[in-house]
């Protein structure tokens, strides 16, 4: 008889910053990444993401800040934590989160 991976429970989201605040909580695990180095933010300031070079990422958001990790893949910058990752699209000095989040390079 083999073992099977538990499932987790998925995330609910209500709104923009509640998939903000559901991806920081998300995230903090995983992989490694390089060439996103620096500091990319919301224009409303509400979230920032800061890139280092050895595959760590710290997301902030409602003040709290967290450290994740990244990984490349193409046009995908791939955020994971210990309960899933999220997905950002990256298209020139911004990253796309989806439903319209949108992080710029700083």
């Amino acid at each position: 008889m083999s073992a099977q991976t538990p499932r987790r429970a998925p995330i609910r989201v209500t709104g923009l910053r509640s998939l903000t605040l559901a991806a920081v909580l998300a995230l903090h695990a995983g992989a490694c990444g390089s060439g996103l180095s620096g500091t990319w933010a919301t224009s409303d300031g509400q979230g920032r993401l800061e890139f280092d070079v050895d595959g760590t990422v710290y997301l902030t958001s409602y003040g709290g800040t967290f450290a994740c990790r990244y990984q490349l893949d193409g046009d995908h910058v791939i955020i994971t934590g210990p309960n899933g990752s999220q997905v950002f699209t990256r298209q020139g000095n911004q990253l796309e989160a989806g439903l319209g989040m949108v992080f710029v390079r700083r």
